[in-house]
Formats: structure tokens, C-alpha cells, sequence
């Protein structure tokens, strides 16, 4: 638990220095990664989340089982740099386009605009292949959850969230990926190799544009469609199956693991998402939806309230 605040001091206020898993803390507020920034003892700079409400996040996530979380740290949109990874691996992925839309603050956090448009000029995060976003050895699975904040712009055609997904003619190399179908309606797929063997799991409710949802999407490694959750503002959504073939698990693929986009044919990347985002995570964890005791909240709840408060909602 946090410690109480010295006297004069503001609400979440950490002394100087004092360190959060994967992040360096000055004052209140997170001002760098992997390099020791210190601000003043008050508030930190505008737009940088709060240095409690970020351990708590990281707590929730599971800590070294935390593949990514990006915060958005920067204030900097040049396209082609890195976006600092506040986990403690430091896959820092890198920024593309956005330079279009710089980054924004809402709450106490600084949001990115993605726009939609079409290769080569959308905008997106991603990194190259690592095995730490791989969750299946082509015999079995293991649990992971990933998630994002999102604001729609428009909620017709396919919208892409997080995915590790190349549907490469003859290549194909897909593992999972969250989305948002033509119908605007949110899908979790875990895949078996390739585009036509996958287990999934639906919410045919079309997600509203110029609307704030923080969805979470999980999976209990059991190789089955039962095993996939979808979760929008802390409850529980998903009502149909989108399953498709033959199912065994996921491979370790080589593959780009994105925020935005997916790859297609001729390595052209296609589904940009149109809208806001915030804090896109992947972590080896599935987040639980059961109270710990009596009067107590879930991981999916804490997560959903963290984000609210972070994101001002």
C-alpha cells in the first residue's frame, strides 16, 4: 500500500527517486523510462500519469509478467520513434505517421488521434517479432490478456487494436489478434497457424463512435473457445463464438506484433484504426473477474477504474 503523504504534500505524491516497476519517478508524476529523470517534489509534467496509479496498473498486470504497457510518455510524435514500453521487459515499440496528430492530453495522460487511412499513410505502433508476445508452442497455449482505451472516429469497417497477425498469401503467420469487425461489433481470435483455423469469442453489440471504452480481452490458455473473454468498462461481454476449422494452438510465429493495423498481401499494411487510443497492453497473465473476498473488486474492475481515472472519465 502506498505510503501515507508527508505534510504539504499532494495526493499521490512519491519523493523523488523512489522507483516503480519499469519506470523512474521524479515528484508525483512518471517522467522517464530506463534513465534517471527527477522532478520537483509537487506535479510532474502535464499530461504524465501518476506514479501510484501507474504501480498499480503494473500490479494488476501481473509485473514480470508483463509483456508491454505504453503509456505514452511522449510528448514528441516524430514518426519512426520509439514509444517507451513502462514494462519491465522495455519492448519499446515505435510511432508511425503520427506526427500527423500529435498526442493530446486527456485526464492525466497524454491519448493519441489514429487516423484510419490507408497505407502507406496511417497511423500506428508496432514492433518487430519477439517471443515474449507468444503465448502457444503449436501443441499448447498459455493464459494472456491484452487491452486498450479507445474512442472511435468511425466504427464502420474493420478496425484493428492489438494483433499478431500477417495474412500473408502463402506466409501466413497469425496467433491473435482484437478488433473491431465491419459491423463495428468486438472480436478476440486466437489462431492456429493460419486465417482459417482459429477459436474466438464476440460481442455483437456495434461499439459507438465518439464513445470511451476501455476493453480487455483474456484467455485461459485451454485451447477452446470457453477460454476467450472480452470485457468493455469492467463487464463481462462477449456473447457468441467466432470460431472457425480445426484448433489445436497457437504457433510461435515471426511476425510483428502492432497496434493499428495488420499485415496483408505484399506486406501491405491494411484495418488502421480510426479514433483515440490509450494504454495498449499485452501481459502472460489472465486478468481475473472474481473478487478476491467479499466487498473486494477484481483485477477487471481495479484495471477499469484505474484507466477511468487516469483518462478523466
Amino acid at each position: 500500500m502506498p505510503l501515507p503523504n508527508p505534510p504539504g504534500r499532494p495526493p499521490g505524491w512519491i519523493p523523488p527517486g523512489q522507483r516503480v516497476p519499469g519506470v523512474i519517478l521524479g515528484g508525483s508524476k512518471v517522467v522517464g523510462v530506463g534513465h534517471r529523470v527527477v522532478a520537483s517534489s509537487g506535479a510532474g509534467p502535464s499530461g504524465l500519469i501518476d506514479g501510484h496509479d501507474l504501480s498499480e496498473i503494473m500490479t494488476i498486470l501481473g509485473g514480470r509478467a508483463v509483456r508491454m504497457f505504453l503509456p505514452f510518455f511522449e510528448t514528441d510524435a516524430a514518426d519512426d520513434t520509439p514509444v517507451q514500453d513502462a514494462g519491465p521487459r522495455a519492448h519499446h515499440f515505435l510511432k508511425h505517421n503520427t506526427s500527423d496528430y500529435p498526442p493530446y492530453i486527456k485526464g492525466h495522460v497524454l491519448a493519441y488521434r489514429l487516423n484510419g487511412l490507408v497505407f502507406p499513410n496511417g497511423e500506428a505502433f508496432d514492433m518487430a517479432d519477439h517471443d515474449d508476445f507468444s503465448f502457444g508452442d503449436g501443441n499448447t497455449d498459455s493464459p494472456f490478456s491484452i487491452g486498450i482505451a479507445v474512442r472511435m472516429h468511425n466504427n464502420l469497417g474493420v478496425n484493428y487494436f492489438i494483433s499478431r497477425y500477417d495474412m500473408t498469401t502463402d506466409v501466413e503467420a497469425c496467433e491473435y489478434r482484437m478488433y473491431t469487425a465491419p459491423d463495428g461489433t468486438l472480436v478476440l481470435r486466437c489462431h492456429d497457424h493460419d486465417t482459417t483455423n482459429y477459436i474466438g469469442r464476440t460481442w455483437n453489440v456495434p461499439l459507438a463512435i465518439d464513445t470511451w471504452y476501455i476493453i480487455f480481452g483474456t484467455y485461459d490458455g485451454s485451447c477452446v473457445q470457453e477460454g476467450i473473454r472480452l470485457y468493455v468498462n469492467g463487464v463481462r461481454v462477449d456473447n457468441a463464438n467466432a470460431t472457425l476449422g480445426d484448433y489445436t494452438a497457437m504457433h510461435n510465429e515471426v511476425v510483428v506484433t502492432s497496434v493499428g493495423y495488420i499485415e496483408s498481401a505484399g506486406g501491405v499494411l491494411v484495418n488502421f484504426f480510426d479514433g483515440d487510443c490509450w494504454g495498449p497492453f499485452i501481459t502472460g497473465k489472465r486478468l481475473s473477474d472474481v473478487p478476491p473476498a467479499p466487498g473486494a473488486q477484481s483485477e477487471v474492475v481495479r484495471l477499469t477504474n484505474l484507466y477511468r481515472k487516469v483518462l478523466g472519465l
